[in-house]
């Protein structure tokens, strides 16, 4: 049970972190691993599916308890 709960907390801080890293610069510069042709493409769907299901994580655990 408290497992749960510590995986979903890290699910969604590794998406927050994941998400903090992609931002551009002030300039609008986009990261370098982003600059790819399907890379802008595929980081947000990833981030999104991490963040979901560390979500999920955390709600089905708060509702077991």
């Amino acid at each position: 049970m408290d497992s749960d709960i510590l995986v979903g907390a890290a699910s969604v801080a590794v998406a927050a972190i994941l998400l903090w890293i992609g931002m551009p610069d002030k300039s609008g510069i986009s990261p370098r691993f982003l600059r790819f042709e399907f890379a802008p493409l595929i980081y947000p769907a990833v981030i999104l599916a991490i963040f979901a299901i560390g979500a999920a994580n955390l709600v089905s655990a708060i509702v077991r308890s």
